[in-house]
């Protein structure tokens, strides 16, 4: 049985493990092998989603505290979710003229998300303005087929949205239906990955606006469970240490 240490280790080995496949998808970009590329994005997003969990487990912070567990997260995150799909996105040309503009903005837009203090509010279970998923953008403005217009205006919102206060659901953190999102989460990758291996046609397309289900239920949710916390706080009755006196 590894020590304490070194399991907290493996774990950040595991998080790290992440540039192996930013670097197949970025050699598989340049070679136009744009479904390979995806397949690898798909692979970062899994071990985004799984690290955390690890990390807390295995108590990383005290087991191997002079890493930096967080800032290795976001520049790996940094790497896998902004620098990766703005490279694809430029090389599969999915983006208007001059595209270097609009890939310029969501990367000032992704540098201002990740540097935010406010961008993770772990306690209540949200990130604050677009959480930069745009390896997500880039799977769909593929898969479907999107017209660079159509992708570009989304990368604009998107872009856009990371400069507000709008929330969107930080589901590792969710204190209610945590579960129903992992699930839904895992059928939704699992429909993602065999839409890219089944290649070009009918089922492909179908599963990936199947696999839509999901992002629409996920924003939705997002968007009631912001309103709901947002009227509790107006409610609430204020702590003693709230009033004068």
């Amino acid at each position: 049985m590894p020590s304490p240490t070194a399991r907290g280790y493996l774990v950040h080995l595991y998080t790290t493990s992440t540039l192996l496949f930013v670097v197949l998808a970025v050699q598989w970009t340049l070679d136009g092998r744009y479904q390979f590329a995806l397949l690898a994005m798909a692979v970062t997003l899994l071990i985004d989603a799984t690290d955390g969990a690890l990390a807390r487990r295995h108590r990383v912070a005290q087991t191997v505290p002079h890493i930096d567990g967080s800032l290795l997260d976001n520049i790996v995150d940094f790497v896998s979710y902004v620098f990766l799909p703005i490279l694809f996105l430029l090389h599969a040309g999915l983006l208007l003229q001059p595209a270097w503009a609009f890939a310029t903005l969501l990367a000032f837009s992704s540098a201002y998300g990740f540097s935010r203090t406010t961008a993770k509010q772990s306690d209540a279970g949200f990130f604050v303005g677009f959480p930069s998923y745009w390896n997500v953008v880039a799977f769909y403005a593929y898969l479907l087929d999107l017209s660079a217009a159509a992708t570009t205006a989304v990368v604009v919102v998107l872009s856009l949205l990371v400069f507000t206060g709008v929330r969107f659901l930080y589901v590792s953190r969710m204190r209610r239906g945590r579960l129903l999102h992992l699930l839904l989460g895992c059928a939704w990758g699992a429909a993602a990955m065999v839409a890219l291996l089944v290649g070009p046609g009918l089922m492909q397309t179908a599963l990936a606006y199947g696999s839509l289900g999901y992002v629409a239920f996920y924003t939705a949710h997002s968007f009631v469970l912001d309103r709901q916390s947002r009227r509790m706080r107006r409610t609430d009755p204020p702590r003693p240490a709230d009033v004068d006196g």
